[in-house]
């Protein structure tokens, strides 16, 4: 049946779209132009005559093929012509899917319009896939959303399509391939389908099989299980090339032919088949970066004293240097970028801490330098405020000097707190506190500045002594030399997907001005080192991963476009369709390879998809341009969008598209369910008297151990995310015997408050690393000023090759962004209230972030069960009593809580307890009107006694039930 809006009378053609001049076309009139239209009436002057018509001629117009050009038929007349076409189209879908774009553009498109032309092939496709897609065991069938059934139908042309997190990018580029080998009888060997990383491939490769074959997934199993079993004991197994390998196994036993699934560096090896030995670097030669021979090349120039030398020079004078006040001072274009993430811009001091400001840099750097061991940000428990002074300088485990730089002094509320922090260290007579603010700059400046802090220190009666050069080198001399090395790495890895010869990055250097001398001494050091590298890779007849796409390029452009891999052969020029995975990763290299395939092969079409929101690959060389303005580097195209997130719960996705806000098309939840997700400010959490007992000076695991075990005891698997391989929050790993190790330190930490099985659901992870996977309940752990974003003060070392903070601050929100969106269910985010990261200060703006209720996530219970011995005043008898016995209570390890129930406290495990331990300590013959408790790990009350004279009476003593319920746990 026609549609009301092909049948437009004249009068609606006339109000809606013609005009005078127009051609209009009539069957016995021939062509003629509009002379005029109006009220239902249209004038046209045809070769033969003016011919007036009206709406009562039961005429109809539809547009012509031609620009401005109109056909004057017939209603009855249309109407049949309509069914010819539609009947045409459905035809051309069902038995030439291929070409029912071209049979469209004929006769058919002066009857239909391409909005219902399109709308007919999504109705075709989901009509095909519900018929053809395989069903699940229970018999369900999930398929596909309208925005994927449009990216599988375009199969003509290029296409870009722009998939949100969560959105089934995947699942819609298999079964968009799927569909055109079944359906559209596209030949698997004219298809190629590209990924960037093994396990991408792989899962590409085995996704199309079960689609093809759905019997394949038990044969796939048994085919890895069997070659396992070949394994020697011993030998390395790498379980991407045995899944790789089997899944082709099963196609090969079952007859089905697979279409060219790879890397694009796997493509590039088919293509040269190199002599020389390929350089990997990381586990199962993962990673395409930079491969371990460059750090050989710098051990053998670390053997040489100038160049030695050298480094210790840049170094040295990097550690000292401040970036932000040379980059704000010196580099005008991007100053006010600077300023607006003026927190995300750490200054390193020499010892390794990441302070909040110059003066805090100073400070720290004097401490280093002169040997004064320090604590940078060490929690300090301030009634219920979980404060981090600067600098805590030692003189006893329990006494010492603290250092305040207050950075903010002016501001009436930073000025309010600043007055409470010397009222707190005026109560504590074991501490002193020093401070100083910009003011000290201002007056003294940097030397006067020192030397006030100089005899500030001596006052306190510290002792100290200006390290020479040559121990201070010493000290930070595997840092440095490991943080040049990154750089290095980093930096010749960038070079070498720019395809820069160590010539051009000269070139670069010659025309380039340094901000800094540590900026030029760098580019110095580097380029030597890229020479030097090329040359070693000639000399012992080694390539590495860049290298190898160059040279792949490069065949392919003068006309080499075979491939040949173990699974089969096959010609580049030969490939019609092209699909890459994950395209907000492409980079120089990969599009120079693409388009050497297209100079060889310009009738290939190519379909990308990627999410610009997870492009977080910059450093490694990706490079976002191709994505954000594929039109320019591809051509021709159409742009799709996967909107629709499966993953996450409504509200993770709200806080996804308020962080990416005014960045592009927001994703949208699929979930009915809300999730949930919270705001953990660090500052506003307080442990309990157990957990100070567990944790002495740590917060940041009694938060993640709490929000873990409710998450285990929900039956949920739990991730910790962090932007680094550590975390911005003071560790106690000595207190319970860890090693403190980075991430996978702190993993062991978190896992030793449960049990082994509960232990499996826990995992830790850095944002970059999780990119693609999920979890059900994610904890960022960091999302404070100093991580994300995190503007690390090697940055400037990267800008000649176009590094700028705000173009790192973008790719540090999509970094957050990714981190984020991780979560299935439930999303915490741990923050602190003095240090929120500007990116929590934007999703605020434009959402509410909950606040975690504390009652509903209790402490964790340790698995050999502790208990609190909390010696108080009985009552009436004011403070005397404790106040007379402290330092012998601080002897015996008691430490004062000044909030809740209040009293000297100090832990014990449960197991094996006796009261007469308590006894016997120094303090307890001399206790007069002392009240002794007793409370477990939810602080209740199991025993009680009074101590008068030294004499102790029970009131209340149930601690054998307490012992005998850990010994059955």
């Amino acid at each position: 049946m026609l549609r009301a809006d092909h049948k437009l009378s004249l009068l609606e053609r006339i109000d809606r779209q013609m005009v005078v001049g127009d051609i209009v076309l009539h069957e016995a009139y021939g062509s003629g132009v509009l002379r005029s239209g109006w009220e239902g009436f249209l004038q046209v002057d045809f070769p033969s005559g003016t011919v007036n018509f009206t709406d009562k001629d039961g005429l109809c117009l539809l547009p012509g093929k031609l620009e401005k050009s109109w056909k004057l038929f017939p209603s009855d007349e249309i109407e049949k012509r309509y069914k010819v076409a539609i009947a045409a189209i459905r035809d051309a879908f069902q038995y030439d899917f291929v070409n029912a774009d071209e049979v469209y553009e004929g006769e058919p498109s002066n009857y239909i319009g391409r909005k219902e032309y399109e709308e007919e092939k999504i109705v075709f496709v989901r009509s095909w896939l519900k018929d053809n897609l395989p069903k699940s065991n229970a018999g369900s069938q999930q398929l596909p959303d309208a925005e994927q059934l449009h990216a599988i139908a375009a199969v003509n042309g290029h296409v870009q399509v722009i998939a949100r997190a969560g959105s089934g990018k995947t699942a819609t580029l298999v079964i968009r391939a799927y569909f055109m080998m079944k359906h559209c009888r596209v030949a698997p060997s004219t298809m190629l389908l590209l990924a960037f990383n093994r396990k991408a491939a792989n899962e590409i490769r085995r996704r199309i099989l079960l689609l093809l074959e759905p019997r394949a997934e038990i044969s796939i199993k048994e085919e890895i299980e069997k070659r396992g079993k070949r394994v020697q004991a011993g030998r390395r197994v790498d379980w991407g090339e045995m899944e790789a390998e089997a899944v082709d196994a099963v196609a090969k036993t079952l007859q089905v032919a697979l279409p060219y699934v790879m890397t694009f560096h796997a493509l590039a090896y088919a293509i040269v088949h190199p002599e020389e030995s390929l350089l990997y670097n990381g586990a199962e030669g993962e990673s395409q970066g930079l491969s371990k021979a460059f750090q050989q090349v710098i051990d053998d120039f670390l053997q040489d004293a100038e160049f030695k030398g050298r480094i210790r020079e840049l170094m040295l004078a990097h550690f000292r240097e401040d970036w932000d006040r040379i980059v704000a001072g010196r580099y005008d274009q991007t100053k006010e970028e600077l300023l607006k993430y003026r927190r995300s811009l750490p200054r390193e001091s020499i010892g390794g801490d990441y302070v909040k400001s110059y003066g805090e840099k100073v400070i720290a750097d004097f401490l280093f330098e002169h040997d004064i061991a320090y604590k940078y940000e060490r929690n300090h428990w301030w009634g219920e405020v979980n404060y981090r002074p600067d600098f805590t300088i030692f003189k006893t485990p329990k006494s010492g000097v603290i250092i305040e730089y207050f950075g903010l002094a002016g501001d009436p509320d930073y000025d309010e707190m600043s007055s409470d922090k010397r009222r707190y260290w005026r109560s504590k007579p074991d501490w002193d506190l020093i401070e100083f603010s910009p003011a000290d700059f201002r007056i003294n400046g940097v030397e006067g500045f020192i030397d006030q802090l100089r005899g500030a220190l001596r006052e306190q009666g510290l002792v100290f002594n200006r390290l020479s050069e040559d121990e201070i080198w010493l000290r930070v001399r595997d840092r440095a030399i490991d943080r040049f090395t990154n750089a290095a790495v980093g930096f010749v890895g960038r070079c070498r997907k720019q395809s820069l010869s160590p010539q051009d990055l000269g070139s670069l250097i010659d025309a380039y001005k340094p901000l800094s001398p540590v900026e030029s001494m760098f580019l110095d050091l580097v380029h030597d080192l890229y020479a030097a590298y090329l040359d070693r890779l000639v000399s012992t007849g080694e390539e590495d991963f860049d290298g190898l796409l160059q040279r792949a390029a490069s065949a392919v452009s003068s006309g080499r476009t075979r491939f040949e891999r173990k699974t089969g052969s096959g010609d580049l020029r030969k490939i019609c369709y092209v699909f890459v995975d994950e395209f907000q990763d492409f980079s120089d290299l990969f599009y120079r390879l693409l388009q050497s395939i297209r100079k060889e092969n310009p009738g290939v079409q190519l379909f990308c998809v990627g999410d610009d929101w997870q492009a977080i690959n910059g450093f490694a060389g990706s490079d976002l341009r191709f994505f954000s303005d594929f039109e320019r580097w591809i051509g021709k195209s159409r742009k799709l969008h996967i909107s629709t997130n499966y993953r996450s719960f409504r509200s993770i996705v709200d806080v996804g598209n308020a962080l990416m806000r005014g960045h592009g098309k927001p994703a949208v939840a699929n979930s009915k369910d809300a999730g949930s997700v919270f705001l953990v400010d660090v500052a506003q959490f307080e442990p309990a008297l157990i957990e100070k007992q567990r944790h002495p000076g740590d917060v940041i695991t009694p938060i993640a151990s709490r929000i873990v075990s409710k998450a285990l005891a929900e039956g949920k698997e739990v991730v910790l995310l962090c932007r680094r391989n550590g975390m911005p929050w003071f560790i106690n790993f000595r207190e319970h015997g860890q090693g403190g190790k980075g991430l996978s330190g702190y993993l062991e930490l978190v896992r030793s408050f449960f049990s082994k099985g509960l232990a499996e659901g826990i995992s830790i992870s850095t944002s970059h690393k999780y990119k693609g996977l999920e979890k059900p309940v994610v904890i960022v752990m960091d999302a404070v000023a100093r991580s994300y974003p995190l503007i690390h003060p090697d940055w400037a070392f990267s800008r000649i090759l176009g590094d700028s903070p705000d173009r790192i601050a973008k790719e540090e929100r999509r970094l957050f962004y990714v981190a984020l969106t991780r979560a299935i269910d439930k999303l915490f985010i741990v923050t602190e209230r003095q240090s929120y990261s500007p990116f929590i200060e934007e999703v605020a703006k434009t959402m509410r972030l909950a606040k975690i209720d504390w009652s509903e996530f209790p402490a964790v219970k340790s698995k050999s069960m502790r208990l609190l011995v909390q010696v108080g005043n009985q009552e009436g008898r004011g403070i005397s009593p404790t106040f007379a016995i402290k330092d012998q209570l601080k002897a015996s390890g008691y430490q004062w809580q000044s909030t809740g129930s209040t009293g000297w406290t100090k832990g014990f495990q449960a197991n094996g307890f006796d009261i007469s331990r308590v006894q016997g300590e120094v303090w307890a013959s001399a206790a007069d009107g002392i009240e002794v408790r007793i409370l477990d790990e939810s602080e209740g009350v199991v025993a009680r006694f009074v101590v008068d004279a030294g004499t102790w009476v029970c009131t209340l003593d149930n601690l054998a039930s307490v012992q005998a319920a850990d010994d059955v746990a």
